[in-house]
């Protein structure tokens, strides 16, 4: 049997090395082992997850190797992962936690969970903190073996940071918390009395033929972006007075920005039409049972910005598309291989203007799922002309 290196799984990318960048180096001898990484540290989220898996080179077949537990994943208690903290080109470390004045280094806590089947097992190792961590500087990840202290893989990234003042605005979008009435989100608009939000800062896709931009800017460190508008609606049901908010994601492509031009003007775009197609092909696939009607309530724009390095092992370990399938891999870690990187994500949410919701209701495509229109607040009877 062809001797192959087993490694992890990651959301992205499945990475199986066979070789190394340079022709006829063994990057393991047989039996060795090795680990590999997958760390994507978020500051805005509150619960970071590393998952760190074995690597090693042995004669049995990779697949069925895959799918053993003990296999793929570290022992209880083997590892002891670390994050350190520290400013470019600074060796001194630095606080790690935010509301921690004293605190320089995240000692991570080890679980094991069950994750999507696939070709590797679905019991997997992961290490994880829920100190709120800076959204500066650059984190460490240090890994070593608890019983002799020695250190066997570390990395090193810069943080990425979507929600500052010095992001430009506060966010990768034109929002400025502290002008509300310019800019408002869910919850904010005025719709009684004086000083109405003007109809200009509400979501109109109403024109189903306009192609309809989402624009915002480039942060700092970061390379990619990938944008998702979320639609968020309510289920009301002839069983109860509750209804049941649900949301449906529209994904678009991933955007790459240029590394030099902090504030940079980004954009995806879509035709209007798209959103109603793909609404009601995303809803049809529940079973909703009892549904008297459903409620348009407002739009949600969320911006993931990536680092460089994740930018990279997405793009050098991509699947290759000529016949040459011999081609180097990317890793950012020392004395292993797979990724330690950093993400960050920012949003807004903007109300629908009433012409909006009205053809929700009645488009040929949404209209056999009973959304409400704005005049009467009842599903229409008849599609829109």
């Amino acid at each position: 049997m062809k001797k192959l290196i087993k490694t992890f799984v990651s959301l992205f990318v499945i990475l199986t090395v066979t070789q190394s960048c340079k022709n006829d180096l063994e990057v393991l001898a047989p039996g060795k082992e090795m680990v590999s990484v997958y760390g994507i540290l978020d500051p805005t989220k509150d619960i970071q997850n590393i998952r760190i898996n074995k690597v090693y080179v042995n004669d049995q077949d990779a697949l069925v190797s895959a799918q053993d537990a003990n296999a793929i994943n570290f022992s209880a208690g083997e590892l002891t992962v670390t994050l350190q903290r520290f400013f470019a080109n600074n060796t001194t470390p630095q606080l790690t936690t935010k509301g921690n004045s004293s605190k320089k280094e995240i000692v991570l806590t080890e679980t094991v969970v069950a994750t999507q089947s696939g070709v590797f097992s679905q019991t997997q190792r992961i290490w994880q903190t829920t100190d709120k961590l800076f959204r500066d500087g650059e984190y460490k990840l240090i890994i070593k073996r608890t019983a002799t202290g020695e250190q066997i893989a570390s990395a090193q990234n810069v943080i990425i940071d979507s929600l500052s003042v010095s992001a430009s605005n506060a966010m990768p979008f034109m929002h400025i918390p502290t002008n509300i009435t310019a800019y408002p989100n869910h919850g904010q608009y005025i719709t009684s009395g004086s000083g109405l939000t003007p109809s200009s800062r509400y979501i109109d896709y109403s024109i189903t033929i306009a192609t309809q931009k989402i624009k915002f800017i480039s942060i700092k460190n970061a390379k990619l972006y990938d944008v998702v508008m979320r639609f968020h609606y309510a289920d009301s049901l002839t069983t109860s007075t509750t209804p049941i908010l649900r949301y449906v994601d529209f994904n678009f492509n991933t955007v790459k920005g240029n590394l030099l031009k902090t504030g940079e003007a980004l954009y995806v775009d879509f035709l209007a039409n798209e959103f109603y197609t793909n609404l009601a092909r995303e809803i049809n696939k529940q079973t909703v049972p009892n549904l008297k009607n459903r409620k348009a309530l407002y739009m949600e724009y969320i911006i993931h910005a990536g680092a460089e390095s994740l930018s990279d092992f997405l793009e050098v370990n991509a699947p290759s598309t000529t016949i040459a399938q011999d081609k180097p891999y990317y890793t950012n870690i020392s004395g292993g291989v797979g990724v330690f990187s950093s993400r960050s994500s920012s949003s807004v949410t903007k109300d629908l203007i009433s012409n909006f919701i009205d053809r929700i209701a009645c488009h040929p495509s949404t209209f056999p799922l009973l959304f409400c229109d704005y005049t009467t607040g009842k599903p229409r009877a008849v599609t829109c002309p």
